[in-house]
């Protein structure tokens, strides 16, 4: 042996493979003269309990190379060796200087280096075979540091070791034992379990850190799916359900990866809408982040760690849309509030598959939109779409009475208060604001769908109806109270027609509705045009009654009182907006007209001398000229009533010769006139009897019998509304 070279390292098989608790040990007490009479005590760590036990093997070849190789690590501790060739004595004393205890001889040295070098190659065949596994405290602690294919193939190793163990127990307490052991086991393969589990949870949030754990970790799994494959073809079922198996992994990881993406959408904040009115919105835009930055994790990443196989971007992506339409179903449970649920529906149908989330530029091309399939029912979007409806019959009337409490507060703060002008015209807020209002509506609603917005202007008109109502009984109670009602009138009948205007642009989505709309704001109108006309009829009345007497024929005083009543209230007619200011003044047009001729066909004087009635005939022109002259500065529409002024000037003034063509000329504008308004006509010229009124009404028989078809008027009536007669006042206008 002096001329043989060793070289001992201590990485040799077996050096520091073995458990710590585990691991055998030789003491220099136990060591004889010869390989024979080694003994060599083992400890060993109880799995569950981690007490020693020695146990003496001396049969087993595998028993062998663990006693060899721990005399081989007794004399590697106790012996210096050296590259360079030694004597006998050299190494004795080398040896014996390095001892605890001087009781070794120089042969028994001698004799545990040759044994160790006769099992060297032997030990290094077999280390594959016979290393132990590590003890549960080392092989946890592997675990808690992350180092998974180490642990797990300590833990299959020991697996392997008590499953051989159980088949060679022949007693009840040593399968007792076994159990214990593998109660350990599974706790082993618990912890292990959930630190893989922890790592695919956490591979979207620290996923450049955990990369390398997350690879180990799917390569676990991926050896565990072929030991399940294994166990159910080799193993029996007792055996198989002692030991957990199979394990079923890859269900586990497939449960995590879903439990992880239901986690990130489940943690999102809610913010209470009564800090904000929006928080629907804001979660919907924290719910896209997260679910690209995601995605966009996962593209980037996280599917480096896993094999093609696993196509985990769409594991991930469909795990992410079921969860997302399971989460915004339950959110449309609860009560929400219009502008909460429209948030929704526009997210659901619009948001959720543009370049904003699932067809953002980051995650093309592997998302494929059209394969996704819709996030919700239809069924639930109808009933989402049916809860904005419901939530809109809420949200419009409760609007809609703000608007006209904030409108009357104005009216009611000063009593000198006067409307805006905008644009030469009287203007409210209040129709401005429910037309924007309702266009908003329409406008939401028709980015969701056609049906919804539909349903939407339906409710949108019934409500405004209900509002012109409301809005014009307290009108009526307003101008009561008011000083100057005039401007709140016109105002009014503006909004009116601002409304008139906005539903115009609607009827074609809504014509029935529309039309009943349109009809409830001309009667509104219509009752605020005769509310006007009444009043001014009303301060005009006491003027007509002055007309067409003794003192009328040398005065005009009473008349151009009239005519300054009448501009004075009609001034602010023109902050009125057309049509209606038209509509108005050629309304009144015709009933001053009307009324002025009302006071002829009284019969309360009768003008029998030439000069007088060529002077009443005169003054007749000159007042019906210029009531028409006013009026249509004010921009009269009712031209139509102009030449009647020239036909009773004519017929008063004309001679008697002359008077039934000028019946014919009066017939043919006015065929509405009758032999009563001949007949007042005649007794205001002074023929009230006699046979010159005989044959002039016999005249006008003949005109009328002579037209065998009516003559179709292109104007309404003009006479046939003025009653002849003594009357007390002016019919109603």
């Amino acid at each position: 042996m002096s001329n043989t070279e060793l070289v001992l390292n201590d990485k040799l098989p077996g050096a520091t493979d073995s458990p710590v608790q585990g691991q055998a040990a030789c003491d220099t007490p136990d060591i004889q003269d010869g390989p024979k009479d080694v003994r060599q005590s083992i400890r060993k760590t109880s799995l569950e309990t981690s007490s020693p036990e020695v146990k003496m093997r001396d049969s087993s070849p595998n028993e062998q190379f663990g006693i060899l190789r721990n005399i081989y690590r007794l004399s590697k501790r106790k012996l210096s060796f050296s590259p360079s060739k030694r004597s006998d004595k050299d190494m004795q004393t080398s040896v014996m200087s390095n001892e605890s205890t001087a009781n070794n001889s120089h042969m028994g040295i001698r004799e545990e280096e040759v044994m160790c070098i006769a099992v060297k190659d032997q030990d290094d065949k077999a280390t594959e075979n016979t290393i132990a596994p590590l003890s549960v405290m080392e092989i946890n602690q592997l675990i808690t540091n992350k180092l998974f294919l180490e642990a797990n193939d300590n833990i299959n190793k020991l697996e392997k070791e008590l499953l051989n163990e159980r088949k060679l127990a022949k007693d009840d307490e040593c399968q007792q034992k076994n159990m214990v052991k593998v109660r350990d086991l599974h706790l082993l393969h618990d912890a292990l379990a959930q630190q893989i589990t922890c790592t695919i949870a956490n591979s979207l949030t620290t996923p450049e850190e955990n990369s390398s754990h997350l690879r180990s970790a799917i390569n676990v799994i991926e050896m565990e799916e072929v030991a399940d494959k294994e166990w159910q073809e080799t193993m029996n079922h007792s055996d198989a359900e002692s030991f957990r198996r199979p394990r079923k992994w890859k269900e586990l990881w497939a449960e995590t990866v879903a439990k992880s993406v239901k986690e990130r959408v489940a943690n999102l904040p809610f913010i209470a809408k009564e800090q904000k009115a929006s928080w629907m919105a804001l979660h919907l835009l924290d719910l896209q982040q997260t679910i690209v930055e995601d995605l966009k994790t996962v593209k980037n990443f996280t599917q480096t760690s896993y094999p093609e196989s696993y196509n985990i971007f769409n594991v991930y992506l469909k795990y992410y849309h079921q969860t997302v339409s399971s989460h915004l179903e339950c959110i449309q449970q609860k009560q929400l509030e219009s502008n909460d649920l429209y948030a929704l529906l526009n997210w659901i149908i619009h948001t959720y598959k543009s370049g904003d989330v699932m067809s953002h530029p980051d995650l093309l091309p592997e998302v494929n939109v059209a394969e996704l399939g819709p996030l919700l029912d239809q069924g639930i979007i109808k009933n989402i779409m049916d809860k904005y409806i419901e939530a809109l019959k809420l949200k419009v009337p409760t609007w809609m009475r703000n608007t006209l409490k904030e409108d009357k507060s104005k009216w009611s703060e000063s009593a000198a208060y006067e409307p805006e002008i905008m644009m030469g015209c009287y203007h409210s807020p209040v129709a401005s604001d429910i037309c924007e209002m309702i266009a908003s509506h329409l406008k939401e609603s028709g980015k969701i769908s056609m049906d919804l917005k539909k349903s939407v202007l339906c409710y949108c008109l019934e409500e405004l109806t209900n509002f012109i109502h409301c809005y014009q009984q307290d009108l009526k109670v307003r101008k009561q109270s008011a000083s100057n009602p005039l401007p709140l009138l016109v105002v009014s009948i503006n909004s009116y027609t601002d409304l008139e205007e906005f539903m115009k642009t609607l009827k074609q989505d809504n014509a029935t509705h529309f039309e009943k709309v349109e009809k409830t704001l001309k009667n509104s109108v219509r009752e605020l045009n005769k509310i006007l006309s009444d009043d001014l009829l009303f301060q005009a009345l006491p003027c007509f009654k002055k007309l067409m007497t003794s003192k009328w024929l040398t005065s005009s005083e009473d008349f151009n009182q009239l005519i300054r009543k009448t501009e004075m209230y009609c001034k602010d007619f023109k902050k009125m907006k057309q049509p209606n200011c038209q509509v108005l003044i050629s309304d009144l047009h015709y009933q001053f007209v009307r009324g002025y001729i009302t006071q002829i066909m009284k019969m309360s004087i009768s003008w029998k001398l030439p000069a007088r009635r060529v002077t009443a005939a005169n003054k007749i022109k000159d007042e019906l000229g210029g009531i028409n002259e006013m009026y249509q500065e004010f921009g009269t529409t009712a031209s139509w009533l102009f030449p009647v002024t020239q036909h009773l000037f004519e017929f008063i003034n004309a001679n008697d010769t002359d008077l039934e063509s000028k019946l014919d000329a009066l017939y043919k504008d006015y065929p509405d006139i009758g032999e009563e308004h001949i007949s007042a006509l005649l007794y205001f010229r002074g023929i009230s009897r006699g046979s010159k009124k005989s044959k002039l009404m016999k005249y006008f028989s003949q005109l009328e019998e002579t037209m065998k078809e009516p003559i179709k008027p292109t104007h309404p009536f003009l006479f046939a509304d003025i009653k002849t007669g003594p009357v007390t006042c002016l019919p109603s206008f």
